[in-house]
């Protein structure tokens, strides 16, 4: 891969990581590289980690009403791991490596519910027993997100809708800019799995952006400016995500 190319991808893992808190370390970039450059398959770095870390997977996964572990907030994980700053540093090392062989693969995909699972279930199967899977159980951070109840109902509108819109093909800057924020908000409302949304949707939507013509850059978008962005969006005022992605968003 072009070095100019790598570099875009390992900035665009590194933005989707750190706009949630997880910072990438140098080993975690360079094992992303090395995926991306096929030095190294992802499962073979994925052993690595795990041979780095000393990481044995856990013979029976307990279960649990909320999927944590008993009076923790660390999600139940193949590892047994009930530290949660340790569980960060292996979650953010692995879903970069996930991240990198996505990126670096064949990008021909159907932009559906299915593929959203898809791609969830890539980057978390490794650490969780819920990747790819609808959530179970109501999630509330600063707004209450659709009820579980609803998540396939709403998301059938959603991709129903999204395929109506032709994937926001042959459309001009401000058009698509529109109608990618209103996506990114509609399914980011829609929060469909227990943990990792945020990075999945951005995940996907910068593949949505390349099937149009387009990508997302994140050079100078500050994370707390795209929070308050999302956050404006969930309550139904677009503009500022708008704004931003007016900066971000560029032809390929």
């Amino acid at each position: 891969m072009r070095e100019s190319h790598l570099r875009r991808h390992l900035d665009f893992i590194s933005f989707i990581q750190e706009t949630e808190g997880y910072r990438m370390s140098d080993r975690s970039e360079q094992l992303a590289r090395d995926v991306l450059d096929d030095d190294l398959s992802g499962d073979e770095a994925i052993s690595s980690i795990m041979d780095f870390h000393r990481l044995v997977t856990d013979g029976e996964i307990p279960r649990s009403t909320d999927g944590c572990y008993p009076g923790t907030d660390v999600y139940i994980n193949y590892f047994g791991i009930q530290d949660p700053d340790f569980l960060d540093e292996v979650e953010t090392e692995i879903v970069s490596v996930r991240m990198a062989e996505i990126l670096a693969g064949p990008q021909e995909w159907e932009f559906d519910f299915e593929h959203l699972k898809t791609l969830h279930g890539r980057l978390f199967d490794d650490i969780y027993p819920f990747a790819g899977e609808v959530r179970y159980i109501p999630i509330t951070r600063r707004t209450v997100f659709c009820l579980p109840q609803y998540i396939n109902t709403m998301a059938t509108q959603i991709f129903d809708k999204l395929r109506e819109e032709h994937y926001l093909r042959n459309q001009e800057l401000y058009e698509f800019v529109d109608n990618l924020a209103y996506f990114m908000a509609e399914v980011h409302a829609l929060h469909p799995f227990l943990d990792g949304n945020t990075r999945t949707m951005r995940l996907f939507f910068q593949q949505l952006s390349h099937s149009a013509g387009w990508r997302i850059n994140p050079s100078g978008t500050e994370d707390s400016r795209l929070l308050e962005a999302d956050i404006a969006a969930l309550e139904g005022d677009y503009q500022p995500l708008i704004l931003l992605l007016h900066d971000a968003v560029e032809p390929l």
